[in-house]
């Protein structure tokens, strides 16, 4: 044998190779085609796909929901404390006493501080008493001053409450102001 007869043998028994192959898979299609299974797999698709995709879209919305509700909660907790600091800071000041300055009601306006005493708040720090003030003045003590504008509200609150002893005005805001006719006749 030559190599032109083993070229040839070769060539025709890869192209019968070839035509086996080819025929045995489309048999095999045809077979996979006409079988049931595979019907009932294509009507199923396309609704499963869409039901997919309404899904993803749900589930996208429910997370931008999520989101916002997280964001929301967030707010309320923040109200929350701050409702409750609130209340808690009320409850400290109706349970302090409040001092007076200046006579009251004879003046256009009445004013509310908050004062807290250094030394006594050292003094508490090192575990100490202070010698002549009451511990209390280591917390905001509210102060009602009654002067005709804030500069003198501040230099009344520094005369009665000096800062040399160790007092330390920590805010002070209008409470009410009588309109100026009320304060002339009055």
């Amino acid at each position: 044998m030559g190599w032109a007869q083993a070229l040839m043998m070769g060539m025709v028994m890869g192209l019968g190779a070839y035509l086996f192959t080819y025929l045995m898979g489309r048999y095999a299609e045809s077979s996979i085609q006409s079988g049931h299974d595979l019907k009932r797999i294509e009507e199923v698709l396309p609704r499963r796909s869409l039901l997919e995709a309404k899904f993803d879209l749900r589930r996208s919305d429910r997370k931008a929901r999520l989101t916002e509700l997280q964001s929301e909660l967030g707010e309320l907790r923040r109200r929350r404390f701050l409702q409750e600091k609130a209340l808690a800071d009320a409850r400290r000041e109706a349970n302090s006493p409040v001092r007076i300055i200046g006579p009251e009601g004879q003046t256009v306006a009445k004013f509310r501080a908050w004062m807290v005493n250094r030394q006594v708040q050292q003094a508490l720090t090192d575990r100490k008493r202070h010698p002549t003030l009451d511990m209390e003045w280591a917390n905001p003590q509210v102060i009602e001053i009654w002067a005709d504008n804030l500069a003198d509200a501040k230099r009344e609150a520094g005369r009665i409450y000096p800062m040399p002893l160790g007092f330390s005005l920590l805010n002070i805001t209008l409470e009410s102001a009588a309109p100026a006719s009320e304060a002339a006749a009055g």
